[in-house]
Formats: structure tokens, sequence, C-alpha cells
């Protein structure tokens, strides 16, 4: 009866998007561990899916932070919403569309996923970010994102993942240099990251104004980072 009691009602399995015959998934407690693939596939997809803008920013901002609330957490959603109103007060959602994809030749490695726990990891997402007003383009810069990544146990139904976002931690985006980017590419060399002891373990920051263009401060990254005047709107 005791080990009947302790057996989990729900078994969580991680799968490697590459699995093979013989590979061994380890579960305890009812959960396995996360692939470091799937995290980091996981926080682009949100990430992404957040800061789209297909038509609107002022109807689509808030619609994608409703629609993707699953999978954020809580505190992220209030400081996502503080940021929509922080931008609307300034004028900078009516008329205007957003997209983020991944840098090519900036996508997943293990690097980009750094562990900070069973539960807890920081992915670096290396990402383009291109805006317009009323058809015309006015932003077209290169960010990473430094995302913090946790379990969160939430209805399955509205979130099989059982992950969600929750920001950025204590560290912030950082501009990352066109030309340095261009010469990566060009020489089709890997990028290099922050080692771990670099990340700062993750806790809920202060809303920032506008985290792709006011980067106050931010840590230089081995793609040197440098001051860049944000981009007039």
């Amino acid at each position: 009866m005791y080990f009947a009691a302790r057996t989990p009602h729900r078994i969580d399995v991680n799968l490697h998007p590459n699995i093979q015959g013989g590979d061994v998934v380890t579960v305890t407690d009812g959960q396995s561990p996360v692939p470091d693939v799937n995290v980091y596939g996981f926080a682009y997809y949100i990430w992404q899916q957040v800061n789209r803008w297909q038509a609107d920013g002022y109807k689509d901002y808030g619609k994608q932070i409703y629609y993707y609330q699953a999978y954020i957490t809580p505190s992220c959603r209030a400081q996502l919403e503080n940021d929509m109103n922080t931008r609307d007060r300034a004028g900078e959602l009516r008329s205007r569309t957003r997209i983020m994809t991944e840098i090519p030749g900036f996508g997943f490695s293990p690097r980009r996923v750094i562990s900070q726990g069973t539960n807890t990891w920081t992915v670096l997402l290396d990402m383009q970010l291109q805006e317009t007003f009323r058809g015309q383009q006015i932003k077209d810069i290169y960010i990473r994102y430094p995302m913090r990544v946790v379990r969160y146990d939430v209805d399955p139904e509205k979130n099989p993942w059982k992950l969600a976002i929750d920001c950025y931690g204590n560290n912030r985006p950082a501009r990352l240099n066109p030309d340095e980017v261009a010469a990566v590419q060009k020489n089709n060399q890997s990028p290099e990251l922050p080692t771990e002891s670099e990340i700062v373990p993750a806790t809920l920051p202060g809303t920032i104004t506008d985290p792709a263009t006011n980067v106050t401060d931010p840590a230089p990254t081995p793609i040197q980072v440098r001051p860049v005047q944000p981009q007039s709107e």
C-alpha cells in the first residue's frame, strides 16, 4: 500500500530528438531530465512568439502575452505587461510590427544552455529583431537574450512542456555588433559564449524600459558588445 501511494500518478519523459536504440532515460519522482536541446527549443519558440506583432503592436503584444501565459511565470508576465504599458505610453506600439528570428549561424550548441540546478537553466538566444512602422523598417538589430527557464508545475493540457520562461534573471540582454556577427558568419566560425561562471544565478529583475535598445552597462560578451546608440524611432 505504501508503494502504491508513492507511485507517481503521471510520468513526464523528455526525449532527445536524436534518441537511438539502447538509450536509457532515467525517471525520478515521475520526471526525467530535460535535454539541453529541448530547453533551448522551448525558450526560442516561446520568446519568439511573445515578440511577434503580426499587424499592430498595440493589439498584438497583449494578445501574445495572454495566449502564451501558460508558458511564462506570473512574475515574468507582470514584467512583460509593464513593458507593454511603458511602450504604449511612449507611442512605441501603434502601427508597429515586430519579428524575432535566430541569427543564422548562431543557433543551438550545448554551451548555450547553462544548468543552474535540476530545474533551472539560462539559455543564451542570439536573435535578430526587426520592427516596422506603417510599412517602413525602423529597427534591425542583433541581441543576445539570457533567458531564464524553469520547470513549471502547471496543467499539462495547457503546457505539455511543463517548462516556463522567467524573463532574464539578474542578467540583461546585450546588443551584438553587426560587423562582428557578419565576420563570424563569413568565416563559418562558432560564436564564443560566456562561461558558466560568467552567468549570474537567475532571479527576477526589475523591468527595463526597452530590453532591445536601452541596455544599460551590458556585460561584455565574447562576441564583443560595444555601446550602440539606439536607432531613432
